[in-house]
């Protein structure tokens, strides 16, 4: 009858596991989930993204950004001219 028998790994192979668990403990643990989140959806009309540095909205019409602060850039599909905050500029 055969017993269990322990896996043959070397000792320079145990420390790069251990070093390899050690930094994916590491990393899990001092990662901010929060920082980094966002959140997208879409619909029949269009879609978009808003994050911690702002906003974005897709539709056949255009687009819209709103910024960290508040800055808010449009662009209407087929016009060469963008919007920031209410001022038209065109270039």
């Amino acid at each position: 009858m055969k017993t269990m028998t322990r896996f043959n790994l070397s000792r320079q192979s145990r420390a790069k596991l251990t070093a390899v668990a050690l930094v994916a403990l590491l990393g899990s643990a001092l990662s901010v989930s929060d920082a980094n989140a966002f959140s997208c959806a879409r619909s029949a009309f269009g879609g978009g993204c808003v994050g911690q540095r702002g906003a974005v909205g897709v539709n056949r019409n255009g687009a819209v950004v709103v910024g960290r602060y508040g800055n808010v850039y449009a662009y209407h599909r087929g016009s060469t001219c963008i919007w920031h905050n209410n001022q038209r500029i065109c270039p």
